[in-house]
């Protein structure tokens, strides 16, 4: 299974060690700058439609990061990445691993795993009296699909900017341990720059460690299986059983009309992640943790047992 995500590597037509390097941050510099020009346009945009509706409900639904403003911001930040991927590298964007290859199969199939991750963060935090639960009875379905939509559009451009374009090129130069180690700490350097460098309590130093492991768990998942929808797919289902289903927050993201209304307890903040929402708890620090070793066992399974078929 390695060999296919290898295979992305080895059809990398560049040669130049800066280019494979720089060029993928300058790239994701320019990402990062376009976002912020979206996010700006999006705040003028809204805050204009609700001074001429005389609402503010429009705006209430922008600052939860999952409105259908947010959607088209997400899906222009996406269409954006693809365009400048594509006219600054050599290959077919197929030969790094952007392609629909079983994508429907593999994403279905992981979306299970997804469920399950964020089923059993909630159970364990309802069963450790560190949250406090209610049913919604205002649900909104049109909203069920839009978030559902909304954390897809995210998933895969995350995945297709940071694993397919840089964990790839950066391979190609350092080898695939400094690359899944670089592109995570990149993710986690993005957050502390987007939060202004604010002193770090306990609960944002663990919800920048689970994101530092979730970024590692979804390399070796796209190392290990080559395939980009599977990290779509968990991704995409976790996030939006978190949000949607059990009303947590995602750092800054949260649903209007979750399944279930959600309010934490403030001294289990270490369990419940606190206004991080349950990414920020100590339960997901354990589960991806357990997600990377279970990978890494994985793939040195696999190469001993290719060892062992070359020594046959």
């Amino acid at each position: 299974m390695i060999n296919k995500f290898q295979s992305y590597v080895d059809n990398i037509q560049e040669s130049d060690k800066k280019k494979l390097l720089i060029l993928p941050l300058i790239i994701l510099v320019v990402m990062q700058i376009i976002g912020f020009f979206l996010g700006m346009a999006s705040v003028f945009i809204v805050s204009f439609i609700s001074i001429i509706k005389h609402k503010t409900i429009d705006f209430e639904a922008f600052l939860s990061g999952t409105s259908f403003i947010n959607l088209i911001t997400y899906t222009l930040l996406l269409f954006f990445t693809i365009l400048l991927i594509k006219q600054n590298t050599r290959s077919k964007l197929s030969e790094i691993g952007i392609n629909g290859e079983n994508g429907i199969k593999y994403f279905c199939f992981v979306s299970l795993v997804g469920i399950v991750m964020a089923t059993i963060v909630f159970l364990l935090l309802f069963f450790s009296n560190s949250i406090l639960v209610e049913m919604n009875e205002n649900i909104i379905y049109v909203d069920i699909f839009k978030v559902f939509i909304v954390f897809f559009v995210l998933a895969l451009g995350d995945q297709i900017l940071m694993r397919n374009y840089l964990l790839t090129f950066f391979t190609k130069i350092m080898g695939i341990k400094n690359s899944i180690i670089s592109t995570s700490f990149i993710s986690v350097l993005i957050f502390l720059i987007a939060k202004g460098f604010k002193i770090l309590d306990i609960k944002t130093l663990i919800f920048l460690l689970n994101t530092f492991l979730a970024y590692i768990l979804n390399s070796l998942i796209y190392y290990f299986y080559g395939n980009m929808w599977l990290v779509v797919g968990i991704s995409t289902l976790n996030n939006f059983f978190e949000t949607m289903v059990f009303g947590s927050k995602l750092d800054i993201l949260y649903a209007i009309n979750p399944l279930f209304k959600l309010r934490i307890i403030e001294n289990t903040i270490i369990l419940n992640g606190g206004n991080y929402g349950f990414e920020g708890g100590i339960f997901y620090t354990i589960l991806y943790l357990t997600g990377v070793l279970f990978m890494l066992y994985k793939i040195n399974s696999e190469k001993v047992a290719e060892r062992n078929i070359k020594l046959n």
